[in-house]
């Protein structure tokens, strides 16, 4: 795509969300901050040095010392981004259970003076996929505004790159990564002080015993050859695919069989 052409197709983009309303609101905000710059589709520094990220969504990376192997659609959600908020622009930050990730990141919720949600902005315009990294306060609210996006193919939905793999086309290349993977799910037993729910009789989704009171809305007896996207790192254990899940965001039912 023309460097003009992307420019007028993120303008025309913003442009249409700009008059959507949030609708994942705090009830309050905890301050009031100034742009930097923008790093990339999920990260923004401050001027007084911080690096702040957005909670709750994760956009394509960026290769800063190899541009050419940038994940698909990363600097296009920069560019995206960037064409939203400018240096100088103040900005209005909430704040979840963590304040801090282990890089030393200020984790946050950033709107605009507007009240514009940044992290909605780039879910709704398919820059960013929803994901939970502890702070879960609005994570119901992202994902469906995710799906909405994912169902239409706005975006990085649109590359085949972003497109859940199947359990039949599992490698052992694809272990120890974060993997989107969609099957039905065949069965589903206690093992120990362990749940497993079997997907496809080739994939195995783990939940401990201390977690599966957060799934008690999904492992009802109707999700037996239900359709279903299960996320999270995948590796290779007793000659089947596994990955564990803690939070029910890892699990979408879908509603075609």
């Amino acid at each position: 795509m023309k460097p003009m052409t992307l420019v007028l197709l993120l303008l025309a983009t913003v442009q249409a969300y700009s008059v959507r309303a949030s609708e994942c609101m705090p009830t309050q905000f905890d301050e009031t901050v100034t742009l930097a710059h923008v790093n990339d589709g999920d990260t923004i520094t401050l001027t007084d040095g911080r690096l702040v990220r957005l909670i709750g969504i994760d956009s394509p990376e960026i290769d800063f010392q190899f541009p050419k192997l940038s994940q698909p659609y990363a600097t296009n959600a920069k560019a995206f981004l960037a064409s939203i908020v400018k240096p100088g622009q103040f900005l209005q930050l909430a704040f979840d259970k963590r304040r801090l990730d282990p890089y030393g990141r200020t984790l946050a919720y950033v709107y605009t003076e507007q009240q514009q949600h940044l992290q909605e902005l780039m879910l709704a315009n398919g820059f960013a996929k929803s994901r939970v990294y502890q702070n879960d306060y609005f994570w119901q609210c992202l994902s469906a505004i995710e799906q909405e996006a994912r169902e239409n193919k706005i975006g990085l939905w649109s590359h085949k790159d972003y497109q859940p793999l199947t359990t039949e086309q599992l490698t052992r290349d694809d272990t120890n990564k974060w993997q989107e993977i969609r099957g039905v799910v065949t069965g589903y037993e206690r093992k120990g002080q362990n749940f497993e729910l079997n997907i496809d009789n080739n994939l195995v989704l783990m939940l401990s015993q201390q977690d599966i009171g957060n799934f008690s809305n999904i492992l009802t007896l109707n999700l037996l050859e239900s359709s279903v996207v299960v996320r999270g790192k995948l590796y290779y254990s007793y000659s089947k695919y596994r990955l564990n899940a803690s939070h029910p965001s890892q699990i979408t039912l879908e509603n075609r069989p």
